[in-house]
């Protein structure tokens, strides 16, 4: 089977949960009963597993739905073809909110649930929602739980069901949210993968556009504007078996270190810092001159996070 770019980013994902996870090929294979060189193929998107071997992937990663959600729909576009396949429930969502125009945000501050949870449900074909989900969405979208629970495919529902949604005064249509939610500051979250196909433009508009996550900020003292990308150490070669999280924006705020996030011209990403005896590649050892190739893009980075897998090493900051 051909390689193509989301079967790639398919493969990556799984690597990356496995690399957190600390879970080896080795492990997978034997959970999945197949041979190494076939998980080492899964990795590198050369083959994609079945439905049940997905689920047990997600099983043992312990992953949460929102990120299940999104390999079962990926797996849905590779075996399918459909680059945007979408099904009655991500219409009828992406639909109800563009009628009452909101967006993603504004329908996450009213209804409490995160933006990224409500991007997947505009795009992920597998996703459906719970019936609390079903029950904070309904009223600002203007339909009934039972309606949305019913285009996700749940359907039939039981008469024990639809009691429980009277008993809790949301089976009617209601014009208005019942609470306010206070904003939470979030930013664009995106795997370095993502990265590959940007040529520096607008970051932001970029960063919108391929974002399927978000990060919450938190109390972090940072401008609007950043975006999060997660990355290994071994994509950004410093030296690391683990996780690196940078805090990017267009343009560096008065204040902040000298530290860039570059793609060179061979396709390799690195992180430089500007001293005052010159730019030097940032690593954890120290520096050294970065290589002859040219550099097609910067981004500031504000902030990095760094947070190693093995056992007794601490977290740099």
């Amino acid at each position: 089977m051909a390689i193509t770019p989301l079967k790639a980013k398919f493969g990556k994902l799984i690597r990356d949960y496995l690399r957190n996870a600390e879970i080896r090929q080795n492990d997978l294979a034997a959970k999945l009963k197949i041979s190494g060189s076939a998980v080492s193929q899964m990795l590198h998107g050369k083959i994609v597993p079945n439905q049940q071997q997905l689920s047990t992937i997600c099983e043992l990663l312990q992953l949460d739905r929102t990120r299940a959600f999104e390999l079962q729909s990926m797996l849905s576009c590779i075996r399918t073809g459909a680059e945007n396949m979408r099904s009655p429930f991500n219409q009828n969502m992406f639909t109800l909110r563009c009628q009452r125009g909101l967006s993603y945000q504004q329908l996450a501050n009213l209804s409490g649930i995160p933006a990224s949870h409500i991007e997947v449900f505009e795009t992920c074909f597998e996703a459906v929602p719970t019936l609390d989900e079903a029950s904070r969405l309904a009223p600002i979208l203007g339909c009934t739980p039972a309606a949305l629970l019913q285009s996700a495919g749940v359907g039939g529902l039981s008469s024990g069901l639809i009691e429980q949604l009277r008993q809790e005064g949301v089976e009617d249509e209601v014009g208005e949210p019942l609470g306010t939610y206070q904003t939470e500051r979030q930013a664009p979250l995106l795997d370095l993968i993502d990265l590959e196909t940007y040529n520096g433009e607008s970051f932001s508009d970029f960063a919108q556009r391929r974002a399927t996550k978000v990060f919450e900020l938190g109390s972090r003292d940072l401008p609007d504007g950043v975006v999060a990308v997660s990355a290994s150490g071994r994509d950004l070669a410093i030296g690391i078996p683990g996780n690196i999280l940078l805090m990017v924006a267009p343009e560096r705020p008065a204040g902040f270190r000298n530290l860039d996030l570059c793609r060179s011209g061979d396709g390799k990403f690195l992180l430089q810092e500007t001293r005052r005896t010159g730019i030097k590649e940032f690593r954890l050892a120290g520096t050294r001159k970065p290589n002859a190739s040219d550099i097609l893009w910067k981004l500031p980075v504000l902030e990095m996070s760094i947070r190693p897998t093995k056992p007794g090493v601490r977290e740099k900051e």
